[in-house]
């Protein structure tokens, strides 16, 4: 189980930064969350999304890392849990947004 843990975990913080430096690069900039555009925050949490689910489909299906248990809801289109998916719709854009907030209230 710990295994299980430390693998996600890990593999969360290096898909999170993977998309910020993937935005930096399109966006020439690596403050590009001070002053967002539409494009860049849609972008940073679509490569998070699109990442999650190749990694969801290729260590549930393909490796049989894990499984997922009888009560996690599953995305039926794209055939991953629930809770993985909403995790890159709800927490990404949270923390872009508090730690603007947090360099833009500093400058003040």
């Amino acid at each position: 189980m710990l295994y299980g843990w430390l693998h996600c975990t890990l593999g969360d913080v290096l898909l999170t930064l993977g998309s910020f430096w993937m935005v930096s690069l399109f966006s020439h900039s690596r403050r590009w969350f001070l002053n967002i555009s539409r494009l860049n925050f849609i972008s940073f949490i679509m490569i998070g999304v699109a990442g999650t689910i190749i990694s969801e489909r290729v260590n549930v299906y393909i490796l049989k890392s894990w499984t997922y248990t009888p009560s996690m809801p599953i995305v039926p289109w794209l055939d991953v849990g629930l809770t993985p998916f909403l995790q890159w719709i709800v927490i990404p854009p949270v923390v872009v947004l508090s730690l603007r907030h947090h360099f833009l209230s500093g400058q003040k």
